[in-house]
């Protein structure tokens, strides 16, 4: 798993929530009502950062207890069209990043309770 926050995002979210070096920053995801998922921050100390990525003195993290969207994937954090925006590809073990698929659905399988083909994204 890797975080990359780019100059862009870095320099909106410094200027959005008057941070200053030092500063800690989460990034984490968020599904909302209509079944999408967008990233959001807060400023607050990590528990555990299992990922992180610095700019101007600000670290950026991905917190252990969060990770489930990030996990097995390197994601891009950028600043796009008055909004934070990312990009993910599988992390792989040559360092050859893989186009991650999007989920033909998110419905819930009758059988088992769980959404379709889940263990392909679970690596």
């Amino acid at each position: 798993m890797k975080l990359i926050v780019t100059k862009r995002a870095a320099d909106w979210l410094v200027k959005q929530a008057q941070l200053q070096a030092g500063d800690m920053v989460a990034i984490y995801a968020q599904k909302g009502a209509d079944g999408q998922i967008s990233l959001n921050y807060r400023k607050a100390a990590p528990s555990y950062a299992v990922a992180t990525d610095e700019h101007q003195g600000v670290t950026f993290y991905v917190d252990f207890a969060k990770e489930w969207f990030f996990s097995g994937k390197v994601t891009t954090v950028d600043f796009q069209d008055g909004k934070l925006t990312y990009q993910q590809v599988r992390e792989t073990p040559d360092e050859q990043p893989v186009p991650v698929k999007e989920p033909a659905s998110t419905k819930a399988d009758a059988s088992t309770a769980a959404s379709r083909k889940y263990e392909e994204y679970w690596e």
